[in-house]
């Protein structure tokens, strides 16, 4: 075979193998896509994946073709008998082998956890094995590799066809297209222009227990100087996070909307509902405030939310990824086609290879840093005052690498340093299913885990005492409300690693909420249970502007000030819409607490789980049973509220 000839040949093979691959992904991802999009906006995602893989395919080929051809060459002038076909039948044997040994361990053997040498042992034994095989069958290769080339054609001609239709699908819709990037339309609320109302600094950082800082009594002295900085600030030490992940609880912070009226409770799902002209920079925008977001987290950009057009300033969270192949796509692609990251997602086989052949990582790529001196560079050019700046920080999400000397401060060891080794043993935990429990080992390892995820709060404490002393010594501090807060948390108990999935655990929901007024000098402890959207309704009071019927959270001023107020339950959910009954929830989590009681309810399952957080503040007690009254009122507070929400959707629902 010349090269030109073998180039074709492998590319035939390789276009069929991607194609088949990711037609199967399609329908695997179009059982989740359909929850929360059409038809019409996932068939541009499949064009763009089916035109990279394509040209994946053909630059494999090429420098497949390549080294095959090579080594052929290399034999032939050593007088060894082995040919391309010989290669290609070797690669194929290799390739089947692989699979079914990896298929058999996922299958006899899931818990099992192979060593760095075990997998070299079986790696190599697969080499010879395929080898051996390959000589059995060495007479046969050339007919196999040619009745496989004339079967395969029509697939050929058919995947082809696609690639090619494909790319005026994807051009269409990343350059041609209106992309909606109008400015929201302004309301009949006069701009109130008072620039002694106080700037207002929202800071929340991504996956911010409140249960591993020391501010809240945690054992371990994780943060020092918020500790300190807090005793003359106000601190809510029962705030319940609106979900127990980014999307929904950004959402719910920006509109002030529980995730079952914004809706936004899908990772590639729509924006929440009405975000372009029912969010909270916009009425403080109306009222008079010059916006800013530096937003780390892509999932929790501006962009993403709907809410773009109410920042004057909001860099693009790809900025903080020092992925390339992340930042091509997102520049070319993003909120142009969803799904624009297929080929490369984790659980994709092109983002698993990158995976296994990239470098291990040993210090967080996404410095929280990074984004308060990008904040500082905006505050040196003077920007117009009022402002109001949300700072959403990356750390401490996983993984959990904290730079030296944060590094190894509550466990010297070895282990959990490196981003591979924390994202398989979460990956690894959270596909546990055994009812006999996690194994000693694993328990140990996720002790190890809690540690660093500790060391990276404390390098997370030591960067705010920088950029708060930056901002004291630069006088950008004056009249300036500075908030505290987190999106969600992140757990290491229950048999549940960092966030996300359906538990609704204290460790995930209860976040951080401390806040310090101008010129406070005397600070404040506050238990009354709060929600995450009581922060939207603070921040226009604290501004002076009214609170519209939209916003459901309260304010928390008025306890701030020393009032009572009406004891309310609180909630937490994470949903799934069902596509087929009129995007009506009827499957995920919900939580509510009322006092000292949460409830946690999986409607999937209807099972309820009671706790009481003050006695029991691990919900190691299940009392469903035993406070059987106080478990079905709580359980009637979520069925009454989802029913209220369910039949308000219909009347809000965004067209697709």
């Amino acid at each position: 075979m010349i090269i030109g000839q073998s180039v074709w040949s492998i590319a035939r093979l390789n276009i069929v193998i991607f194609s088949l691959y990711l037609l199967g992904d399609a329908f695997y991802r179009w059982d989740g896509f359909r929850y929360h999009s059409s038809l019409s906006e996932f068939l541009p995602a499949v064009a763009l994946a089916s035109m990279l893989c394509g040209i994946i395919a053909l630059i494999i080929s090429v420098v497949l073709s390549i080294i095959l051809s090579s080594i052929s060459w290399i034999c032939k002038q050593i007088k060894l008998n082995i040919s391309m076909h010989h290669l290609l039948t070797y690669i194929g044997f290799f390739i089947i082998t692989g699979a079914l040994t990896w298929k058999l361990k996922k299958i006899m053997l899931p818990q099992v956890q192979t060593t760095a040498n075990v997998k070299i042992i079986v790696f190599f034994s697969i080499l010879l094995v395929t080898a051996f095989i390959t000589w059995l069958f060495r007479n046969r290769a050339e007919r196999w590799i040619r009745i496989v080339q004339d079967r395969i054609t029509p697939l050929v001609w058919m995947f082809s066809a696609f690639i090619l239709a494909s790319v005026p699908l994807v051009f269409y819709h990343s350059y041609v297209k209106d992309v909606d990037n109008a400015a929201p339309e302004t309301s009949s609320r006069p701009i109130i222009i008072d620039k002694k109302r106080p700037n207002i600094i929202l800071l929340t950082f991504d996956a911010l227990s409140a249960k591993n800082m020391s501010v809240y009594s945690y054992n371990r002295q994780t943060t020092p100087f918020i500790a300190e900085w807090s005793k003359t600030a106000t601190v809510f030490t029962n705030l319940e996070a609106a979900s127990n992940w980014t999307v929904p609880t950004a959402a719910s912070l920006m509109t002030g909307k529980r995730p079952w009226t914004h809706r936004a409770v899908h990772l590639q799902g729509s924006k929440p509902i009405k975000s372009d002209t029912e969010n909270l920079p916009l009425l403080l925008k109306e009222g008079g405030y010059f916006n800013i977001a530096i937003v780390a987290n892509p999932l929790a950009s501006v962009k993403a939310l709907g809410i773009a057009a109410a920042f004057d300033i909001a860099p693009p969270s790809i900025e903080f990824s020092n992925r390339v192949a992340n930042k091509l796509l997102y520049r070319f692609f993003a909120f142009k086609i969803k799904l624009y990251d297929w080929i490369i997602q984790e659980d994709f086989i092109l983002g698993q290879l990158l995976h296994i052949v990239s470098p291990d990582v040993y210090v967080t790529s996404v410095p929280p840093e990074e984004a308060f001196k990008q904040f500082l560079a905006i505050l040196s050019n003077n920007p117009p005052e009022p402002y109001f700046a949300w700072l959403h920080i990356l750390p401490p999400h996983a993984p959990f690498l904290p730079p030296t000397p944060y590094m190894g401060t509550y466990d010297a060891s070895d282990k959990m340093r490196t981003y591979k080794s924390q994202w398989k043993i979460i990956g690894k935990v959270n596909e546990y299913n055994n009812s006999a429990g996690l194994p000693a080992e694993v328990k140990s390892v996720i002790e190890v885990l809690r540690s660093r995820y500790d060391e990276f709060i404390n390098y997370c404490d030591k960067q705010f005492e920088d950029f708060f002393n930056l901002l004291k010594n630069g006088n950008k501090f004056a009249n300036t409300v500075v908030i505290i807060s987190a999106d969600h948390g992140e757990s290491f108990d229950h048999e549940y690693l960092t966030h996300g999935g359906i538990h609704l655990y204290e460790q995930v929901t209860n976040i951080p909420l401390i806040i310090k007024e101008p010129f406070q000098e005397v600070g404040k402890v506050i238990h009354t249970p709060v929600e995450q959207i009581d922060v939207s309704a603070l921040i226009l009071d604290m501004a002076g502007i009214p609170a519209p019927s939209w916003i459901e959270g309260h304010s928390l001023l008025p306890l701030m000030h020393g009032e009572e107020i009406a004891a309310r339950p609180v909630f937490s959910m994470n949903l799934e819409k069902s596509p087929s009954r009129d995007y009506i929830i009827d499957r995920g989590t919900i939580s509510v607490r009322d006092g000292n009681y949460k409830l946690i309810h999986y409607l999937d399952e209807n099972k309820s789980l009671l706790f009481n957080v003050y006695e029991d503040p691990g919900e190691l007690i299940n009392l469903s049973d035993s406070e059987h009254a106080i478990s079905q009122r709580l359980f009637s507070l979520i069925s009454e509220n989802l029913k209220i929400a369910n039949k308000r959707y219909p009347i809000n629902k965004q067209s697709d």
